[in-house]
This record gives structure tokens, sequence and C-alpha cells, in this order.
């Protein structure tokens, strides 16, 4: 239910007409690493957002795990990530005319897929998310971003918690500056 109402709501921020009439309106898409206590999961992240203030924002995430990991040193336990979904507030600070450093604090949700041995388990994961990052715009329309987000998991299953490192493509929607 949680994930249904996070792509509805991502859906109609960032297909309706009126919000892409908006010069505001940003899509980034690029490359996730899930860290948890030894296991690295690489994903695919999408993410959708709109300033509604030079500095403040809001922004929507998706990412999909791109196969199943190791798990420390256990042989034969696997982890996987199936799908992740998360909301942000986010803030801006523009520190150079093609930069902007950014501070976010959201909600995230998450599925992960065990296997040990041949027996397979299930684990949706939830917890408060914030991160901070920076942005370099080559074009008006065109940049980069890299980040870090830190997920306090309210699973036992991840109890170190979880640490994203992204970087990933930036597009800006209309006239920009």
């Amino acid at each position: 239910m949680k994930k249904s109402a996070v792509a509805a709501v991502l859906a109609g921020a960032c297909l309706g007409p009126t919000a892409m009439a908006e010069s505001d309106l940003y899509v980034t898409g690029g490359y996730s690493a899930f860290d948890s206590e030894g296991a690295t999961i690489n994903a695919l992240t999408l993410r959708g957002g709109m300033s509604f203030h030079e500095i403040f924002g809001g922004e929507f995430e998706a990412s999909f795990g791109l196969g199943a990991e190791d798990v420390g040193g256990n042989l034969g336990s696997q982890v996987e990530l199936e799908n992740q979904f998360a909301a942000y507030l986010v803030g801006r600070y523009p520190v150079m005319r093609d930069v902007d450093v950014l501070a976010r604090i959201g909600y995230t949700t998450g599925e992960y897929q065990s296997s040990t041995s041949g027996v397979t388990g299930d684990a949706e994961v939830d917890g408060l998310a914030f991160g901070i990052g920076g942005e370099y715009m080559f074009t008006e329309q065109f940049g980069i971003r890299a980040d870090y987000t830190r997920v306090e998991a309210e699973d036992d299953s991840f109890d170190g918690g979880i640490d994203v490192f992204a970087l990933s493509g930036v597009f800006k929607f209309g006239d920009t500056r």
C-alpha cells in the first residue's frame, strides 16, 4: 500500500501536464550502491523532483536491483534488492554559478530478498533517510549529481542501517537559469 501511494504521487508530480510546463522540474537517472553489513548491492536509481522555492523542493526516488550480492564471507548467502521507493524534502544551496550542494531528508521503503543454502526469505525495510550531495550543471539542462544517503532501517535484519552512494545524470526541464 505504501509503495502504491509513493508511485502514484511520483507519477502525478512528474507526468502531470502542469508539472511539465514548470521550469523547476528535473529528473535524474544513474547508478547507486546500497551498502550494509559487508554486502554492496548495485542498483539503477531514477528520481523526479521539483523546486518549490529557489532553495527548497521535493523529490521521489525509485531504485531497482541489478543482481544478487554475496553477504560478508558466508558462502552460499546472498541478498538482492527487489525495489526501493522514497520521498524526500530537498534543500539546495548554490556555491557557484553551476554548482549546488544539497541536503535531503525523507522516508524510504524497500523490498529485499535473501538466500542462504537454497532457503530464501523476503524482508521489507522501511525507515528514515537523510543525505548530502552535490550537483554540477554542464549546460542549463544537463548535469551530473553525486550524493550519499543514510537509511536508518526499522528492520532488525539491517541493524547497522544502509549507506547508499549514488552517481547520476541530471536533466532539467525548461529554462532553469
